[in-house]
């Protein structure tokens, strides 16, 4: 992957879109996102997180692993706080995992009533794939 490649993936973390669904529920995106509508969502959570999750970096190495995680705690600090800034009256979950010889992928959506994070970090092996999470 190119540089300028690597740039414009960071870059693209911070632009979003809002789309509604039937039931009128405000769902933040990524805006580059194909989706404007959004009919018979039972999991929010989950559609977000799948919809908002963006691949940093792909085929992480063992010299890499333990290096990844401080850039990746300050990348969802700084994406957690553009979100917050932008929607001050959304509460998000945004998180980073980094698994070896896999992927640095982050991701992030909205704290929804009765639903829980898509992720537990107690979940993963941490040998193998270590989790960031910031919420607000």
């Amino acid at each position: 992957m190119k540089i300028i490649d690597s740039l414009e993936i960071l870059l693209n973390l911070f632009d979003y879109k809002t789309i509604p669904d039937e039931n009128g529920n405000e769902f933040v995106v990524y805006k580059n996102s194909r989706v404007d509508f959004i009919e018979n969502i039972e999991d929010k959570t989950a559609f977000e997180a799948v919809e908002n999750h963006v691949h940093i970096l792909n085929n992480v190495k063992k010299n890499e692993f333990e290096r990844l995680f401080p850039v990746a705690e300050n990348l969802v600090k700084a994406l957690l706080n553009n979100l917050k800034s932008r929607f001050p009256e959304k509460s998000f979950c945004v998180f980073a995992t980094i698994e070896l010889h896999e992927s640095f992928i982050i991701r992030f959506h909205q704290k929804w009533d009765n639903e829980t994070p898509y992720y537990d970090p107690a979940a993963f092996d941490p040998s193998k794939t270590k989790v960031v999470m910031f919420f607000s």
